[in-house]
């Protein structure tokens, strides 16, 4: 699914954007999505989303959330681990409200 501003459609007069689109039609309204510009992950669960640790590191195992760094990124195996048990879990809800429910700010309903 692409993420981007123009792959936004209207349903029921409220803007979706796509993530929330294809977590609907495919994963019954949950997903998880690497957003790779902004190298992210995306929870998503109906309308509600939240950014997830991203499954790249550098070499000191930090992440660099928007690319801005441009130093070189690898793969994390202990996050894809952890992301995948998130999904076989079923717990992508509940860990979007606890984020969500201690984050200073948080993502629009249906913007991704």
């Amino acid at each position: 699914a692409c993420a981007g501003p123009n792959c936004r459609r209207e349903r029921d007069g409220v803007e979706e954007g796509a993530c929330t689109r294809h977590a609907r039609e495919c994963g019954g309204g949950v997903g998880i999505f690497y957003l790779v510009h902004q190298s992210m992950v995306l929870l998503v669960d109906g309308a509600y989303a939240a950014y997830h640790p991203s499954l790249y590191l550098d070499a000191h195992g930090e992440e660099d959330r928007g690319l801005r760094r441009g130093k070189p990124l690898f793969l994390n195996e202990q996050r894809v681990a952890a992301t995948h048990r998130l999904w076989l879990a079923h717990a992508v809800p509940v860990t979007i409200s606890r984020i969500r429910a201690s984050a200073s700010s948080v993502i629009r309903m249906s913007y991704f």
